[in-house]
C-alpha cells in the first residue's frame, strides 16, 4: 500500500497534517504527483520535506516553473515563481542549495511502473493539461485521447485539486 499526496504548494502545515495521517496509517510509501513548490509561504520546507518522505516525486507545472519560467501562468501564480526561485537562489548553505535544485531537476515528468502510470497532469501532456470531472460531458475527446495513450492499467493524477476517478468505459 502506498499514499499519493500531491499540489502541495508550498503549504507547510498541511503537507505535516497529511505526513502525520500517513504515518498514523502505518502507510511507509509515498508518491508526490509534483507542485510541491508555488504559492505557499514555505517552498523550502516542503521540498526538504518530500525529499526526505516520498519514494518518489514528480515535476508539476510549478516546480517546472521555478525550474524554467512561469508559462502561461496568471500573474500570482507567476509572482510565486519567481519568488519561490529567489528563495531557493538564495540558501546560504551551499551544498543545501545545490541539492535542493539537483532535486528539483530532476524531476521526472512521468513514471511507469508495475502496471501504474504517475503523471502531474495528464498521460497526453504530463506537465500542464488539466482534467476535470465534467470533461467526459463537455469535452470527451479530451479524455479518450488521454486514454489512447495510457499503455498502464491505472493512472494517478494531480493538478485539478479536485478527486475523481476515470474509467475507459462509460458504462461502469
Amino acid at each position: 500500500m502506498f499514499a499519493i499526496i500531491s499540489d502541495i504548494h508550498g503549504n507547510l502545515e498541511a503537507l505535516q497534517t497529511v505526513l502525520a495521517d500517513i504515518e498514523r496509517r502505518g502507510i511507509e510509501e509515498i508518491v508526490c504527483l509534483g507542485d510541491v513548490l508555488g504559492y505557499g509561504p514555505n517552498p523550502l520546507e516542503c521540498l526538504d520535506l518530500v525529499r526526505a518522505k516520498c519514494r518518489l516525486c514528480l515535476m508539476g507545472n510549478h516546480d517546472h516553473a521555478v525550474l524554467y519560467e512561469p508559462c502561461n501562468f496568471n500573474p500570482p501564480a507567476e509572482r510565486a515563481a519567481y519568488w519561490t526561485r529567489r528563495r531557493l537562489e538564495l540558501e546560504s548553505e551551499r551544498q543545501l542549495r545545490a541539492e535542493r535544485w539537483r532535486f528539483v531537476g530532476r524531476l521526472p515528468i512521468r513514471v511507469r511502473e508495475n502496471g501504474i502510470l504517475f503523471v502531474h497532469a495528464s498521460p497526453r501532456r504530463p506537465i500542464n493539461e488539466y482534467i476535470f470531472p465534467e470533461d467526459v460531458f463537455t469535452n470527451p475527446q479530451k479524455v479518450i485521447s488521454n486514454f489512447e495513450r495510457l499503455d498502464a492499467q491505472l493512472c494517478f493524477v494531480g493538478h485539478t485539486h479536485q478527486p475523481g476517478v476515470f474509467l475507459d468505459d462509460p458504462y461502469f
